[in-house]
């Protein structure tokens, strides 16, 4: 295998990211592109608000009792392997080959709703100052740069929205993600104000983080506020 990758790359051939064999597009072969389009989420099993489970894509009984602050949140795939072991080594091992495949599997899957929507900018989930220099990257500002180029949409400044430092929601309980992220986010007003706003994020688990953030984007004056994240980790039952 090392020798076949050697004789590739010689020859100006890239190989595979995942699997290292012969790589088709976007750093993948044809192999690991059919197994990362076996995860993509159907429209016609979750939640159309909260991207949770639902029967025939009716919105659910949690989102019936208690509106959530923004319109819909969409995943273009599942958090299962290998788009979370990629996810992983772009976010944590700072591999940003990744970065073009994941931008093509969200692209590939996009919000059903998205069309209609009546979306006028996009805008990636931040990271706190600490966290962006210890990672050396906001792993959602390259999502979000693929979308709003992709769909002709400007991408808000960083200076839009400012993150309070708190510990990693990864790290902690479903219960405790609301408490941590609750005021985490001040806004520069002038960048929101009466916009329809489509927030971008690398993956959602509960959904605190795009609640919050869409809590906050209300109050100071956006008219509407859509979520697309690239995967999510509850959608199966």
């Amino acid at each position: 295998m090392k020798v076949l990758s050697w004789w590739r790359r010689c020859l100006g051939n890239k190989d595979c990211l995942l699997c290292h064999g012969a790589a088709v597009s976007d750093g993948l072969c044809a192999g690991c592109a059919q197994d990362l389009s076996a995860l993509r989420t159907d429209a016609a099993a979750v939640c159309p608000r909260c991207g949770r489970s639902s029967t025939n894509g009716a919105v659910c009984g949690r989102c019936q009792q208690t509106p959530l602050p923004f319109e819909r949140l969409w995943a273009s795939v599942y958090y299962e392997a290998p788009a979370s072991n990629m996810l992983y080594a772009f976010k944590h091992r700072a591999e940003r080959s990744m970065l073009r495949p994941l931008c093509s599997m969200m692209l590939s899957h996009p919000p059903p709703w998205l069309e209609s929507a009546g979306v006028d900018c996009v805008l990636a989930v931040p990271l706190s100052k600490q966290r962006r220099l210890f990672r050396g990257f906001n792993q959602s500002d390259g999502l979000a740069g693929a979308v709003g180029k992709s769909y002709g949409l400007p991408v808000l400044p960083h200076t839009a929205v400012f993150r309070r430092h708190h510990a990693p929601q990864s790290t902690l309980k479903q219960n405790e993600r609301r408490k941590n992220v609750k005021n985490a986010f001040v806004l520069n007003n002038q960048y929101v104000k009466n916009r329809k706003i489509l927030l971008v994020d690398d993956v959602a688990t509960t959904g605190a983080t795009f609640e919050e953030l869409a809590r906050t984007l209300k109050r100071a004056g956006a008219s509407a506020v859509f979520c697309w994240a690239l995967a999510h980790t509850q959608l199966k039952k």
